[in-house]
């Protein structure tokens, strides 16, 4: 069963497998020139793809997802990549793989310098899965997602997912339609004073169009709700957000 969660479940699984293990998320960024793209999905679909999936097979990951980053920051003509995989402990194994099933060992090879040789930067992220919902649960993750990169008072680290689990994530379970699936993950691998992104959520949609809508409504806020915001406020901050898109998963 494909398990494709990021929640960011980006990679889902069985909500048995979720009530009895602890669930990890690495992210891993490869920024590439756009010039290369066309031979790097080439490249990821008919190599790299069976070598995930090669790797669940022996028993060494869960699942994996290949997103795209639809609005990148202004750069110099590049495309960024987010590789999610799945693991049940903080770290994880990959086996080596000195062949591909149905390729030559020089080809593999040779797939393998291309491939890197295509990354300008990267930078990995490790995550813990706190909670989430909706149909990536289950190994359907809809096309498209919103992570929103949190930056939360270390302090008030207990507050904040009692909020988002608590009081969010029902809420937006029962009254919101258009958000297909929800999820909360913290950060393992980043902390201090220069690095104060510490969560991830993410919001699954099934198009850009309805992303785009949403943010494209403006609405009349209480003065409740206001004050509830302005509070929430005071614990976290959005600090950046990335539009993706489900191009492969295993």
């Amino acid at each position: 069963m494909k398990k494709l969660l990021f929640t960011l479940c980006l990679i889902g699984l069985t909500n048995t497998l979720l009530a009895q293990s602890e669930l990890y998320v690495t992210l891993w960024y490869g920024q590439v020139k756009n010039a290369d793209v066309q031979e790097h999905l080439e490249l990821e679909k008919e190599f790299y793809s069976e070598m995930w999936q090669e790797q669940i097979d022996q028993g060494n990951i869960l699942g994996w997802d290949m997103w795209q980053i639809m609005n990148p920051d202004v750069n110099d003509m590049t495309t960024t990549f987010i590789y999610a995989t799945l693991h049940t402990t903080p770290t994880f194994n990959v086996s080596p793989m000195n062949s591909i099933s149905g390729k030559s060992d020089s080809d593999w090879r040779s797939a393998q310098e291309r491939q890197m040789s295509h990354y300008l930067k990267s930078y990995s992220l490790v995550t813990s899965v706190k909670g989430g919902y909706g149909p990536q649960m289950e190994g359907a993750a809809p096309p498209f997602a919103v992570v929103n990169y949190m930056a939360v008072d270390p302090y008030r680290f207990g507050d904040y997912e009692k909020a988002e689990l608590e009081t969010f994530m029902p809420m937006f379970k029962e009254s919101d339609t258009t958000r297909k699936g929800w999820g909360l993950h913290k950060i393992l691998n980043r902390g201090g004073s220069d690095e104060n992104v510490n969560y991830l959520t993410v919001d699954f949609y099934d198009s850009m169009e309805t992303i785009l809508s949403l943010r494209d409504a403006t609405s009349q806020m209480s003065e409740e709700d206001i004050a509830m915001w302005r509070e929430f406020d005071d614990v976290r901050k959005l600090t950046n957000f990335h539009i993706i898109k489900l191009l492969m998963h295993r």
